[in-house]
Formats: structure tokens, C-alpha cells, sequence
């Protein structure tokens, strides 16, 4: 069995493709042109990525500042619900294929299975600062999975525990750090690294894509990359990564389990930015899922310590029967985000997604 497996296909019109893309980039451009004042101070600094979720292999996007690395919050928890989805993927698979008589034989599979691929993955960074301690590399399988048992006691399949469930539920639905933390631990920075790296979601190269590596409670030391916003940061993405990734949770194409499967750890719509402000439903337009972000940067030279504010949600336009993936981050702010900051990046959202023509 091959745990890593090569990087996706990009789902995502090559980037300034002349086609359908430019009706929903051109709209993007022209809102952010036409900005002055506190509103064009506020929102040149926000990255965004908004995708058409119409069927088709190579969908339609627009982005602003999207290739940016951004620190981003709790937003990145994201790639920790990813990753304990398909780590049970494959344990999944590891019973179809070994067939273990028992929950010892099953757990002792794994580690002869998986231990020594992802310690070759594992990013050289996580290497060169954990790489004498297993647990901060390879998964925690015995707390973050359960095999189901036949009457005989043989592993038939493979859920996770109670308690790991509930921890990536405080984790995305109570926006709890602590749950965060748990969760972190359970599938450790190496795996979620190494297989966040190998699918294309992060490029080694270039330090671009979606990074965790901080447990958000300080319990771990934490392994940093480059961001534009703070410097060297433990928990950072791009817009149009997230957006790849969040992308192919929502239309089925990831390995690691079906769409219902992964969006029902999402939390309902009604907790977007958006919507705690009471600024959608605006138009018909609403979000349905949402992971939100927020977090602090590093004070600035006079002390002051600022918040960004970061989300990654799909919206629905009730008006045209559309959905979208929409992830913005690097709004900042002084405090908790108000309704007239949070209003302007609606506007920037909205006018993308108004600019967007469906494929006839």
C-alpha cells in the first residue's frame, strides 16, 4: 500500500487563462480599482480566492494576492481535520489488504506500515527540530482510531475514537485550542506535513501552500515558515491552496473519504464572519459551511499587537442556483473584526462572485 501517493492534478484553471476565469477576475480587478480612501487601505492587504463549483475537471477562480503566504489562524485547522481523515483512509485500507486477526496485530500494522514512510516525508524543518521524537512525527494511532471488530474480534473496519471525535469537534465547531491541540497531536506534525507535501498542497521549494506545524497552545514547540504578514509563523496557508484543497473536500475527489463525510465537521453557515454580522443572506447570497479564523501578530515596533482575521467557506447564490469556494485571509484588525470591517471584504467578495458567468 502506498501511503503518499503524488500530488493531485491541479483543480484550478491555469492561472490568467483567457476563458471563463476572466469574467470573474475582471470583476475582482475593477471592484478593488475602484476603491479609495479607508477601504482600499483596508482591503489591498486581504488575500482572497473564489471558486465556481460547476463541474468541470479545471474550475473557474479569481484570486487577489493569492499566492501570498499569510500567517492565518485558526483557518489552518483545516489541514488537521484533512489529515486524521486520511490517516483513517488508509488504515481503512491496511485492513482490506493485511486482513489482522487482531487490535493489537492491526495497530502494530500500521506502525510497520506507515512509521517508516513518513519519517522519509516529513519535512526537513519538523526533521531538523523533532526528528528524535517519534510522537511529534508519526501519529498517535491508538488515540485517534478504533477498529470495529467482528464477533470474533478480527478489525473489519475503522473509525475514529470517541474522544479524538470529540476533540476535532471542539476543534472546528467550538473553535476551542485546546481541542486544536489534541487533534494536532493525534495525527502529529510530520504526518500532516509530509502528506499536506506530497499532495500538492505545499511546495518545499518555494515554502508556498498550506503549513501546521504550531499546536496552538504552545505544548509543542512549533516549526515555522516565511509569511508576508508576521515573519516566521507556525500556522499559515495561501488563499488559492486552501482553496484547492477545501475545494476538493467539497466535490468528492479527495482520497480520504466522501464529501458528506468531511463537510459535516464543518461548521453550519450561520457561523461565518458574514453572518455573525448579519451582513448575508444579502442578495441571495449565503454561506452554508464555514471554518473562520482569527490570531494574533506579532506587536509591531511601537508594541501594539493587531489581529488578522482569515475564512474559508462555501457560499450558495440562492438568486442563480450557484455555489462558490471562497477563502480570504489577512484582514487586519485592531480587535475583534466589526461589522463595518467585515463589510467591506463581503463587497469584495460578492462583486467576484456577481462577476462570475456559468458555463452555458
Amino acid at each position: 500500500m502506498e501511503l503518499f501517493t503524488g500530488a493531485y492534478g491541479d483543480n484550478l484553471q491555469a492561472e490568467g487563462a483567457a476563458d471563463r476565469n476572466r469574467s470573474m477576475q475582471n470583476a475582482l480587478d475593477g471592484f478593488m480599482n475602484g476603491l479609495t480612501g479607508a477601504d482600499r487601505a483596508a482591503l489591498e492587504r486581504v488575500a482572497l480566492t473564489v471558486v465556481a463549483l460547476e463541474d468541470t475537471q479545471e474550475r473557474a477562480w479569481a484570486g487577489h494576492r493569492q499566492n501570498e503566504v499569510h500567517y492565518s489562524g485558526s483557518m489552518v485547522k483545516l489541514l488537521a481535520m484533512y489529515a486524521a481523515h486520511t490517516l483513517r483512509f488508509f488504515s481503512r485500507q491496511l485492513i482490506l489488504e493485511q486482513h489482522p486477526p487482531s487490535s493489537n496485530a492491526f495497530f502494530l500494522g500500521l506502525e510497520s506500515a506507515f512509521n517508516g514512510k513518513i519519517r522519509q516525508k516529513t519535512p526537513n524543518r519538523i526533521t531538523l527540530q523533532h526528528g528524535s521524537d517519534d510522537t511529534k512525527i508519526v501519529p498517535d494511532y491508538r488515540t485517534v482510531l478504533e477498529p470495529q471488530l467482528d464477533a470474533s474480534g478480527r478489525p473489519i473496519g475503522v473509525e475514529f475514537t470517541f474522544g479524538y471525535r470529540t476533540q476535532l469537534r471542539e476543534m472546528l465547531l467550538q473553535q476551542q485550542n485546546a481541542g486544536a491541540a489534541a487533534s494536532i497531536h493525534g495525527v502529529a506534525f510530520g504526518f500532516m506535513n509530509a502528506k499536506a507535501g506530497d499532495d500538492g498542497f505545499f511546495r518545499e521549494p518555494t515554502q508556498q501552500g498550506i503549513w501546521l506545524a504550531g499546536d496552538y497552545l504552545g505544548q509543542w514547540t512549533a516549526v515555522r515558515v516565511a509569511s508576508v504578514n508576521d515573519g516566521q509563523v507556525a500556522q499559515a496557508t495561501t488563499t488559492v491552496d486552501m482553496a484547492r484543497l477545501v475545494t476538493r473536500m467539497f466535490d468528492g475527489s479527495l482520497e480520504s473519504g466522501s464529501p458528506t463525510d468531511l463537510v459535516q465537521m464543518l461548521a453550519g453557515g450561520g457561523r461565518s464572519w458574514f453572518h455573525r454580522e448579519l451582513l448575508w443572506p444579502n442578495g441571495g447570497l449565503s454561506a452554508t459551511h464555514s471554518k473562520i479564523g482569527i490570531g494574533p501578530l506579532k506587536p509591531n515596533s511601537a508594541g501594539v499587537v493587531h489581529k488578522v482575521v482569515s475564512e474559508a467557506l462555501k457560499a450558495h447564490d440562492a438568486n442563480r442556483g450557484l455555489d462558490f469556494v471562497v477563502v480570504w485571509q489577512n484582514l487586519k484588525v485592531p480587535a475583534d473584526p466589526t461589522r463595518a470591517e467585515l463589510e467591506r471584504v463581503s463587497r469584495m467578495v460578492e462583486a467576484t462572485v456577481n462577476g462570475f458567468l456559468p458555463t452555458v
